[in-house]
């Protein structure tokens, strides 16, 4: 790990140790953000949840940036204490959307106090590290051990098992003295940490979103790595047979040297932990790190994660990798299929080409959307056709209307629309008949969608990728019915606005302005397109306009294929 000197001399975090300059500069210029209850009750009574998070992680970004300005230049420590009283002071620290005292963010925050206890040893008031550690045990970790019932954290396969149960464990490392009672604590929190590694594929792919990926694997990598260092290297957390896959996902995610990946509550614009990413590329020859254009500043990380951004410093090299050499605008580049995951992944040949994903899978999985057999197309920082990613927060966004909303539903995804009505919920809705193969630089990709909508009408819904590698897309839908008449709507969606799209010869639709754009043409008679503008409530509440391209087949007979081509043209 690196040393103070060694961080503050690193040419890989010159930008990053601006910001978080900057940042303290900030936080030590501004009062403490109160977190009113009017504030705390939105969530009860509207489903409004940005009212109390937005002052709750300002707190936490400013003692994140606060405790490393003082650990690293030295400084000034009483805007640190104050805002560590004030913590301490929270109602919860458990956010209103989450029941019950452990969440995220209440077993996040005892990590972030136990360390920064640790790393300002000598340096902070002594009322001020007793309160500290006296709230960490009275808010975690002794109802952890106290409650004998599992929490909900130990039983699911997601995130929460690693951002939870390894912050506890991390905190009970650095304020437990009593042998017996630091081993109640690692023996309870360990079996979580391994159903953690459960929750991703066999091909080590996250469901839940490239961001999910990082948030998960980092606390998981943060403690393992404490835990090593504490037990002499007896316990190895970091030797377990799944982790080379899962640390070589990342990887894999970025579509190109702007946008990733953003299946489920993957968001296109995710940039990757510049520490997290290192130590995983020097453990796992597998992992292959990222280009450094795409690792994320101080200030990306809106929540205030100290357990990340401390790792930023302290694993981060001097050296960046090797930068991956420039294709011609014509080369394709094999695709990565995920065979469990039923992903298909194939980023751009070179600066001039297009990206392409798609995906099979079921509408049963974590931070789920009815997505099954829909696919992006992305060049440079434009998503030419869209997977919206995550949308905003809310109380409907985790019930039972959650299908409710636009992004989470199939209508906001590049997929058919039958008898007026997209795809439905739950793992049974399943892409079936699945078939990958490759031919040269060709990826393609077929599978059957019907098992996805509620229409006993629907025997078969045959939908087929065929890829070049570079500038060449060609979809086939096929369908069956057992009558004739049905009502079918071909929709795909753009992030270009309705202006950035015209009508070509031959009823061809053409998808960009300036440079390089998309043709989209279909076996369907000319005039058969609508364009349907909508909007999207995007992961930090923003609006974000996009397009729905809609095409109304006529009611035909009982089987039918329709085919589509998205063509990027010649400079």
């Amino acid at each position: 790990m690196a040393s103070r000197a060694e961080i503050l001399a690193n040419p890989a975090l010159g930008s990053y140790l601006a910001e978080l300059a900057a940042a303290a500069g900030e936080a030590r210029s501004r009062e403490i953000p109160s977190l009113p209850f009017s504030a705390y009750r939105l969530f009860e009574e509207t489903g409004d949840r940005s009212r109390y998070e937005a002052p709750y992680f300002e707190r936490r970004r400013a003692l994140v940036a606060l405790a490393l300005s003082a650990w690293l230049w030295e400084g000034r420590v009483d805007d640190l204490e104050d805002l560590v009283w004030a913590v301490c002071d929270e109602y919860g620290w458990a956010l209103p959307a989450h029941e019950g005292p452990l969440d995220l963010f209440a077993c996040e925050t005892a990590f972030a106090l136990a360390e920064i206890l640790s790393l300002l040893e000598g340096r902070l008031a002594p009322k001020v590290v007793d309160r500290a550690r006296a709230e960490v045990e009275r808010r975690v970790l002794v109802p952890f051990l106290a409650r004998a019932e599992p929490w909900p954290f130990e039983l699911m396969r997601n995130n929460w098992c690693a951002v939870c149960a390894g912050s506890i464990g991390a905190a009970a490392l650095y304020l437990i003295g009593e042998p017996g009672r630091l081993d109640a604590v690692l023996s309870r929190a360990l079996p979580t940490l391994d159903r953690f590694l459960e929750s991703f594929t066999e091909d080590g792919a996250c469901l839940e979103g490239l961001g999910y990926w990082t948030y998960g694997l980092g606390f998981y990598v943060s403690f393992a790595e404490l835990l090593e260092r504490r037990s002499g290297g007896a316990a190895d957390l970091l030797s377990r047979d799944r982790l080379p896959g899962i640390a070589a996902f990342q990887s894999k995610a970025y579509l190109n040297g702007s946008l990733a990946l953003s299946f489920a509550d993957g968001a296109p614009g995710e940039r990757y932990r510049i520490g997290l990413a290192d130590f995983l590329s020097r453990r796992y020859p597998e992992a292959s790190r990222p280009e450094r254009s795409l690792a994320a500043g101080f200030g990306h990380d809106r929540c205030g994660r100290w357990c990340l951004s401390y790792r930023d410093l302290l694993w981060a090299e001097a050296a960046p990798p090797p930068a991956r050499a420039p294709r011609p605008a014509g080369a394709s580049r094999e695709g990565a299929w995920l065979s469990e995951a039923q992903w298909l992944i194939c980023p751009a040949a070179g600066e001039a080409g297009l990206a392409f994903a798609a995906k099979g899978g079921h509408n049963g999985e974590p931070h789920n959307h009815n997505d099954v057999g829909s696919f992006e197309l992305v060049l440079g920082d434009e998503m030419l056709m869209a997977d919206l990613g995550p949308g905003e927060y809310t109380r409907d966004y985790f019930n039972e209307r959650r299908y409710s909303i636009f992004c989470t539903s199939s209508l906001s995804h590049s997929l058919p629309i039958i008898e007026g009505r997209g795809q439905e919920a739950g793992a049974e809705r399943r892409a079936r008949d699945v078939e990958f193969r490759r031919e040269g630089g060709r990826c393609l990709l077929r599978m059957d969608l019907a098992a996805a909508y509620l229409c006993p009408e629907l025997l078969r819904l045959r939908r087929s990728f065929d890829f070049d590698g570079s500038s060449l897309l060609i979809i086939v839908d096929e369908f069956e019915f057992s009558k004739p008449g049905a009502a079918v709507t071909e929709r795909f969606v753009t992030g270009l606005l309705p202006s950035a799209i015209a009508k070509a010869e031959g009823g061809a639709l053409r998808l960009g302005s300036g440079g390089r754009t998309l043709s989209l043409s279909s076996s369907l008679p000319s005039g058969q397109s609508d364009l349907v503008a909508r909007e999207h409530r995007a992961h930090d509440g923003s609006a974000i306009h996009v397009t729905c391209l809609d095409y109304a087949l006529p009611r035909c007979a009982a089987s039918f294929s329709v085919s589509f081509e998205f063509r990027l043209s010649p400079e």
